[in-house]
């Protein structure tokens, strides 16, 4: 386990609170600095396409698939995050996990439908784009992460 503070002592939640008790930098900078990664070449390479909208379009794709490779880098170390933890906070996070993915697809799926029936959604043109899909994850995860909270007490 990557992420355990001891050898046999689980990840805890509280260790990637801040102003917790177990708050542990260490671990929230372990678990985040692909989040970090990602999001700074999120925006960079929006800078860069709207700087040079005449590049050619297999390198405008490049770029703005750049952020994709520490994405998927960042849900990794959060599996092996999750992994590490005890099982009802594990079952806890897949759940919400799960909520967030399903109502995302299910969020995309009507702002997809509306667009095609001609229904402008303002602000969401072309959908949910990558910067908002993870926005509609991460708000979606933390109701899902209450949800289950509420059920396991």
């Amino acid at each position: 386990m990557l992420y355990t503070r001891g050898v046999n002592t689980p990840n805890t939640l509280e260790s990637l609170e801040p102003c917790s008790k177990q708050y542990s930098l260490k671990a929230d900078l372990k678990l985040n600095t692909w989040l970090a990664v990602a999001t700074v070449v999120a925006l960079v390479s929006q800078y860069l396409l709207r700087l040079n909208p005449f590049w050619s379009s297999p390198l405008r794709a490049a770029v703005a698939l750049a952020p994709v490779a520490p994405g998927l880098l960042y849900v990794r170390s959060w599996f092996r995050f999750v992994r590490g933890l005890d099982e009802l906070q594990r079952r806890i996070q897949q759940e919400a996990m799960l909520f967030a993915a399903v109502g995302t697809v299910v969020i995309g799926a009507v702002i997809n439908v509306l667009d095609t029936n001609g229904i402008a959604v303002p602000g969401l043109r072309h959908g949910l784009e990558l910067g908002g899909t993870f926005y509609a994850m991460g708000g979606l995860w933390l109701v899902g992460t209450a949800i289950a909270n509420c059920r396991y007490k």
